[in-house]
């Protein structure tokens, strides 16, 4: 029988980023180190040379393997942390040049739409109907923030040349519980932690690019959808105990949802048939349908949560202990 290396070497690609995903999710292999695999790059130079030199011998197909390997943990790698190591978007709230705060307050309803594209994100509620946001960044790195009574809009300053921004950012905005609202996320290359405990939201939306996203709607007051996609990185995401549909696209990397532990709330995850996609919906209990995954007894339940879910070259996990601990 004929084996086609090129398959043999594009699986053994897929393993292996899968493998580096699975052993930092489950705290195997220490995100930093994970960061570094862009350091194995000189393996390439010894697959190719060993493809060069065992051309047409024995053993001539252990250079297209050592670099399907060498790949595979590189964008493991960067897909579990949003790193390739060569510099860190990650702010650091006691360095940097802090920036002016900008507040305000909203009326009845709002939209807040964010767009950051290098740092970390804080992202919290408080009491009444006034909003802020503070932070550090680069020298003249500050966020341009344009604001009315029903919509603030907060985003990096990307008017320096090549469309980037200053450099590394660190932001806190804390968003008003009192007001109905409308959140638009988009962060880039970082860490973002968005906590929206008490809030009364019309819906959510992040897009988590090469990077890190906790999503935290466990103690939301309303809300009545959510999205997030993740491109290259991971997330968490803290299900509400409230009757609410929600949309994920993982490409790239591995989400973890942490579902309400009342048995009275039932899940259903109707998924895509993407590439290269994984998920451990049966050893946590759920059913498999025809479209997807549900928890026993879900047309029953008396409060109902449903995720559309796709996912390409990615994982889904449900309930994991080391992620849904906090």
């Amino acid at each position: 029988m004929q084996i086609d290396r090129r398959l043999v070497g594009f699986g053994l690609f897929l393993v292996t980023v899968g493998a580096v995903m699975l052993a930092v999710r489950q705290g195997w292999l220490p995100e930093g180190t994970a960061g570094r695999a862009w350091s194995l790059w000189p393996l390439l130079l010894v697959g190719a040379g060993l493809s060069v030199a065992l051309a047409r011998r024995s053993g001539g197909g252990l250079g297209g393997l050592l670099i399907a390997l060498t790949l595979g943990a590189m964008a493991g790698g960067f897909a579990s942390t949003g790193s390739l190591g060569l510099g860190s978007c990650s702010g650091d709230a006691n360095s940097g040049t802090s920036f002016p705060d900008a507040s305000g307050t909203f009326g009845g309803t709002a939209r807040i739409e964010v767009s950051q594209s290098c740092g970390d994100l804080a992202i919290s509620t408080a009491p009444g109907a006034a909003w802020s946001v503070g932070g550090v960044g680069a020298e003249d790195g500050a966020p341009v923030v344009d604001s009315t009574s029903e919509r603030v809009s907060i985003r990096s300053d990307t008017d320096r040349g090549f469309g980037v921004s200053a450099g590394p950012t660190a932001w806190q905005l804390r968003l008003p519980r009192e007001p109905l609202l409308t959140l638009d996320v988009e962060a880039n290359a970082g860490e973002s932690r968005i906590q929206l405990g008490g809030a009364r939201l019309a819906s959510v939306s992040v897009e988590r690019n090469a990077g890190s996203l906790d999503l935290d709607l466990r103690d939301v007051a309303a809300l009545d959808a959510f999205r997030v996609a993740l491109n290259a990185g991971s997330a968490t995401i803290h299900l509400p105990a409230l009757p609410v549909a929600g949309e994920m696209e993982v490409n790239a990397g591995s989400a973890t949802i942490c579902r309400p532990v009342d048995a009275t709330i039932g899940l259903r995850i109707r998924t895509d048939g993407g590439f290269a996609a994984s998920n451990d919906f049966r050893d946590e209990g759920l059913v498999e349908t025809d479209d997807g995954w549900e928890t026993p007894g879900f047309a029953t339940a008396a409060v109902r949560i449903t995720i559309e879910a796709k996912v390409n070259a990615g994982s889904l996990s449900l309930d994991a202990t080391r992620a849904c601990a906090g």
